[in-house]
């Protein structure tokens, strides 16, 4: 999948990584200036929550009605313009499948489908990055698409790919994310059986990836899997790496000692510099990067009991705040918004796409 952007940014390239959350190089600019930032949260049971970077106290509530035994809300974003959010939600005709693609306008509360689940051609429209969901020009039907695990540089403003760039070394990689930080992008690629995991630090003109720097092994513990589902977040120019916990396969269910927290890596060297929070057991790490901070979810038991949404600072990774949260699901980002809903509101949801 190539990136794309909308008209306002068609000047300029931007990297992404396919099959994962894209790094838009290029988000800040389209970033709306009068919009204030917040955490946005998704839960399973039906509740989006919107909460103060600063407080960590819920602002307002947007209440969906699903029916029961639905797969729930499972993440979250908003449009660079922040009038918009998009959920991902139940099927409409199968509320147990996962997942499809919801708008939501800030100043209506009108909700309507907009996109299939993965893999269709609807889906295909959207990109998310950083918490920002863009709407991108389609594929041409003669184009090629870049294999699983590649990126690829797209030029918005003649709809071309200009080259594909591919990790050398991990064929058989399974595991990929990307970050942007600060004025570049980071792409961290892994090995099924975890016994190489390397980074990219890629710049707009990079033409290849080349075989990057191998990361210093974290979070093994003897007799356990290596296979380790890997985040990346980024601020005040640290980069981190966790173990992403509470998703099928958390290696808790299987092995003790297992160690939570966050690794901040050397990009450059893929050395492991320090060891932050390892009492945390990360879900999911956004970035505020102008406050040089970082907002998780923390899963203290794999069955989503005992959670905290946690701010750190991002220098040294030092817990500044903490607040229980219900048990639940719960999913974050960190983005622009336009308009709050004041109190306990419901979506308006439309039928039609």
């Amino acid at each position: 999948m190539a990136c794309s952007l909308p008209a306002v940014l068609r000047t300029k390239s931007v990297a992404c990584a396919t099959l994962i959350a894209a790094a838009l190089l290029s988000s800040v600019a389209l970033q709306a200036q009068d919009a204030n930032h917040y955490i946005l949260a998704t839960r399973r049971s039906g509740a989006i929550e919107i909460i103060d970077p600063e407080s960590l106290a819920t602002l307002g509530r947007i209440h969906f009605d699903l029916p029961s035994k639905s797969v729930g809300l499972n993440g979250i974003s908003a449009s660079a313009d922040g009038t918009t959010l998009y959920v991902e939600g139940p099927m409409p005709n199968m509320p147990n499948g996962c997942c499809v693609l919801y708008s939501i306008d800030l100043a209506t509360l009108q909700t309507r489908q907009v996109a299939g689940i993965g893999g269709t051609p609807s889906r295909a429209r959207f990109v998310t990055s950083d918490g920002i969901t863009y709407q991108v020009a389609p594929r041409s039907r003669g184009e090629k698409h870049a294999t699983s695990g590649a990126m690829d540089l797209y030029d918005a403003e003649r709809s071309k790919v200009l080259h594909y760039s591919m990790p050398i070394g991990l064929d058989n990689a399974a595991w990929h994310n990307g970050i942007r930080v600060d004025d570049q992008f980071v792409f961290y690629a892994a090995k099924h059986d975890g016994s190489d995991a390397r980074l990219w630090s890629v710049s707009l003109n990079a033409t290849d990836l080349g075989e990057g720097v191998s990361v210093e092994p974290f979070a093994k513990v003897p007799a356990c899997s290596s296979y380790l589902e890997t985040g990346v977040a980024g601020a005040a120019n640290n980069l981190f790496l966790y173990e992403m916990f509470g998703w099928i396969g958390d290696r808790r269910d299987q092995c003790n000692g297992v160690p939570g927290g966050a690794w901040i890596v050397d990009p450059s060297s893929g050395n492991l510099l320090a060891h932050v929070a390892p009492n945390l057991y990360f879900h999911e790490l956004v970035a505020n990067r102008d406050a040089g901070e970082l907002y998780g979810i923390s899963v203290s038991d794999p069955n989503w009991r005992g959670i905290e949404l946690v701010r750190l600072d991002a220098q040294d990774g030092t817990i500044s705040q903490t607040r229980v949260l219900e048990d639940d699901f719960w999913s974050i980002a960190f983005a622009p918004l336009r308009n709050v809903p004041a109190g306990d509101v419901r979506a308006l949801i439309s039928a039609k796409k």
